[in-house]
């Protein structure tokens, strides 16, 4: 991609994250003044997710392609999508007879993929991929601790109440203060273990940019904090990087396009099976099924820009 292009990729995806934290900071003040609708934490959570989230996974099918050709080798559609599917319902079946270790999987895999993508460009070093899972991680308590009391409710339905892993939950948000600190130097230590051993240059104002949206999402509840940071942080920054991997022919307009069928296909099919569940179930609990449901897409999705990341 020639310096032009990055220009004006750079220059659309400032003016995005811009709008997205000024959308952010107004929702954080208007729940620092007054109650706020469900309804509109609901709403802000859908824009960014469905606007921004849903597609930047909706297009693994060109990373793939691309990763394909840069290694010399043959790609098919058909071969990829079953691939996908398979690896969906085989972590499908882990959870429905394993939900705590399922769970814990996906909590890992999940500060990986955050920290991998977040943490870019960086060298495949020891160093940094240990503070790639540790930034992830950290993200992913600091998000989860806006309602710890909402969070182990939320543990126990998706663990069948699992005595461990609501034990070591409970201690950590008793204790999250030394959790924190605890995350904070080993960032600290392996990241400059990282850049003596690999350095790198990173964007000063990108991590600015970071710190601001974490001190907005302080002031949020759980819904919209993880959508301000899902959407207005990783998959946008995720957008950007794939655009850089795809190359010139393809710009972040022509990849939202080629993400709008598959986004359009996951609102339709989560509306469908939100009647469904609202008709047959609606005395269950929907949010052990909401959150299997996110895990095990999540799961093909973050190998797909493992190796992407690994060509770039």
């Amino acid at each position: 991609m020639c310096s032009k292009e990055r220009y004006i990729l750079w220059r659309f995806f400032t003016i995005t994250r811009c709008i997205v934290l000024l959308l952010g900071t107004l929702l954080a003040i208007a729940h620092g003044l007054t109650s706020v609708a469900d309804w509109v934490d609901i709403s802000f959570f859908l824009v960014l997710v469905v606007g921004i989230g849903i597609p930047h996974g909706a297009v693994d099918h060109l990373i793939e392609q691309r990763s394909a050709e840069k290694r010399g080798q043959a790609f098919s559609v058909i071969r990829f999508l079953i691939g996908y599917l398979l690896m969906m319902l085989g972590y499908a079946t882990l959870w429905y007879f394993f939900p705590a270790l399922s769970f814990g999987i996906f909590l890992l895999l999940s500060a990986w993929h955050f920290g991998e993508s977040d943490l870019q460009p960086a060298p495949s070093h020891p160093f940094w991929r240990l503070s790639q899972i540790l930034l992830g991680a950290l993200i992913l308590f600091f998000i989860l601790m806006r309602a710890p009391a909402l969070t182990a409710e939320v543990i126990g339905s998706i663990t069948l109440q699992h005595p461990a892993t609501l034990g070591l939950w409970q201690w950590l948000s008793e204790h999250a203060s030394l959790t924190f600190g605890l995350l904070i130097l080993m960032i600290l230590a392996s990241g400059i273990a990282a850049q003596i051993k690999a350095p790198v240059k990173f964007r000063a104002g990108q991590w600015l940019y970071w710190l601001l949206l974490l001190s907005v999402i302080y002031f949020l509840p759980v819904l919209p904090a993880f959508a301000l940071y899902f959407g207005g942080w990783h998959a946008l920054n995720t957008f950007g990087q794939m655009a850089d991997f795809l190359g010139k022919d393809h710009s972040v307009w022509s990849l939202w396009k080629a993400a709008f069928p598959f986004t359009l296909a996951a609102a339709i099919g989560s509306l469908v099976l939100g009647a469904i569940w609202f008709i047959s179930f609606s005395e269950s609990d929907p949010i052990p099924v909401l959150f299997i449901f996110i895990a095990v897409i999540t799961l093909p999705h973050l190998l797909v820009m493992h190796r992407m990341f690994a060509l770039r």
